[in-house]
């Protein structure tokens, strides 16, 4: 009988629990940086603006689901060694590209992004309290989406030329690192390594503090790290196979090879504003009870 009470205070607590759920939507604005394949990132110059919005479902004071959309760029500025890199719109006046003999390396692209986290406070909140509760640290992990175009400019790779590689032919320059006279034809519609759309799954992992202005207004400070599962973020797709070996110096790349050590990340720096749907204010002296 004892045990059959106690099923029935749970039950009716829990019912009472559904009394405590809340709705938030919000606005955000973040700082986005990238690391991946490019060597010596000038993150300086490599930092770019994301803005998007929220929706939250509020378990109770300790659990929330966010569904949340992201849209801005992703660029950076950095170096790519041993390899042949163009600039697009940059040709020599023979029609073909210079290798840059820098080995200056850069990328842009703009991005949308869905993401669905769970967060975890780490003491009771509630969006609206004023004299207790007002404020938590939290940590999120999730399941996201990320979609990017074809950016068609910025680096890429350049494809070598099979006639530099026939040997004992005087007028030929074969490829040198130095690279200052050594030519390479650009590729299919001047695009080699830049000319592919990314489709991938994101892994989101944050932390961050949640904090209330008014009753209806709060506040959140996040910091958010992304596993892509993708290696093209930067236009280089399984970068080694654009390695130079003076040994065997290739005619061709090699096909890309997929594996997820080949991947590239993200992050945001974001501040949000929450405003407060609903709140059920509704009552419960069980539950209060039982609390105690």
């Amino acid at each position: 009988m004892r045990k059959l009470v106690v099923v029935i205070m749970l039950v009716l607590s829990g019912g009472c629990l559904m009394a405590q759920h809340t709705a938030d939507i919000g606005v955000q604005l973040a700082a986005a940086t990238y690391w991946g394949d490019i060597e010596g990132v000038n993150y300086s110059k490599s930092v770019t603006p994301v803005v998007g919005v929220l929706g939250r479902w509020n378990f109770n004071k300790r659990l929330a689901l966010r569904g949340q959309l992201f849209t801005g760029n992703l660029k950076a500025e950095g170096t790519f060694g041993d390899t042949f890199i163009g600039q697009s719109g940059v040709r020599s006046i023979t029609g073909v590209y210079d290798i840059d003999p820098l080995n200056v390396y850069n990328f842009t692209r703009s991005f949308q992004s869905v993401e669905g986290l769970l967060e975890f406070n780490f003491r009771n909140y509630k969006l609206g309290n004023l004299k207790k509760e007002t404020f938590t640290p939290f940590v999120a992990v999730g399941l996201g989406g990320f979609y990017s175009r074809s950016p068609r400019k910025g680096s890429f790779i350049l494809d070598p030329d099979p006639l530099a590689f026939v040997p004992g032919d005087p007028t030929l320059i074969p490829p040198t690192l130095d690279g200052a006279t050594a030519y390479f034809e650009a590729g299919q519609d001047d695009r080699v390594t830049n000319d592919h759309d990314v489709l991938t799954l994101t892994i989101p992992v944050g932390v961050g503090l949640k904090f209330n202005f008014t009753k209806r207004l709060g506040g959140l400070i996040e910091l958010v790290v992304r596993k892509t599962f993708s290696d093209n973020i930067d236009n280089l797709d399984d970068p080694q196979r654009f390695k130079f070996d003076p040994a065997a110096p290739p005619t061709t790349f090699p096909d890309r090879v997929k594996s997820i050590n080949n991947t590239d990340w993200y992050a945001t720096l974001a501040f949000s504003l929450c405003w407060q749907l609903w709140n059920d204010k509704g009552n419960c002296a069980l539950y209060d009870k039982l609390k105690r």
